[in-house]
């Protein structure tokens, strides 16, 4: 698995010079940011919020974030006009101006209500252990519990689980249990919705991601003939390339967007 960033610069560079359109997708958490102890603290650092907002003014280039938070809490956290965004690992949808939100999702919020609860209610066994809830779904973190306990809460939330298997996918992500519903959404048919949306053709997808949730993705673009980036020492099999930290993937993006920018501004620039 190639894990230089210059092979990928030298790519991206040249299929735009080429004059294709490129739709660049990242998740958020552990691949635009650091993983940290509580979500609420993984701020995006303002010089790579800036570079994200240079590269969605260059012409053909679409940029998307898509994450297990919530719609409202992803835009909040980023901070910028102009990106296509997915909430909720793909359930939630901001595509130009329209939000969309399959009604399949809705019918399942009674019952991960009564998991959510259900599931706070076993914590109190578990120090350090808690439940952020979202608007279709709920992600158990452990990153603070002491380790032998880890097992043991792993395996209590699976037999709570186990009786709705059906109804729900659970995934597995960096010392974390994410519980959305089971519908045929997830953050590949997100990508998809995004690289549709963009309406141009031809298009090379790159999407960058580290954890469990970001495989559908990675597989997605692979299959759309792009390039499937794993972010972080053991990002998802299907990765293709790999970057080993959000720095190195910040470091490849600062690059791209100033070659970009010089090319429009010099000799021999594309429109």
């Amino acid at each position: 698995m190639p894990s230089t960033s210059p092979t990928l610069l030298r790519q991206l560079a040249a299929t735009h010079e080429r004059g294709e359109r490129l739709v660049l997708v990242f998740d958020y958490d552990g691949t635009l940011t650091p993983l940290v102890a509580h979500p609420r603290l993984a701020h995006l650092d303002p010089a790579l919020r800036a570079v994200l907002a240079q590269l969605a003014t260059v012409p053909r280039i679409a940029v998307g974030i898509v994450s297990g938070r919530g719609l409202d809490d992803l835009i909040g956290m980023v901070g910028l006009e102009g990106l296509y965004y997915g909430g909720s690992t793909g359930l939630e949808l901001e595509l130009t101006g329209e939000r969309l939100i399959p009604s399949e999702v809705l019918y399942s919020r009674p019952l991960l209500d009564r998991l959510t609860a259900a599931t706070e209610s076993r914590l109190p066994a578990y120090s350090g252990a808690w439940v952020e809830k979202k608007p279709f779904g709920f992600t158990v973190h452990y990153r603070q519990l002491a380790p032998d306990r880890i097992e043991p809460l792993r395996a209590e939330i699976a037999d709570l689980l186990q009786p709705h298997g059906a109804s729900l996918h659970v995934f597995d992500g960096p010392l974390a249990i994410e519980v959305v519903p089971a519908i045929e959404r997830d953050k590949g048919t997100a990508l998809r919705a995004i690289v549709a949306d963009t309406g141009a053709e031809p298009v090379t997808v790159l999407y960058a991601g580290d954890s469990a949730n970001d495989a559908p993705a990675l597989i997605a673009a692979a299959e759309l003939g792009g390039i499937a980036l794993g972010i972080g020492p053991e990002p998802p099999a299907a990765a293709r390339y790999r970057l080993p930290d959000p720095a190195a993937l910040a470091a490849l993006l600062t690059e791209l967007a100033d070659t970009l920018t010089a090319t429009r501004s010099g000799v021999g620039t594309h429109s």
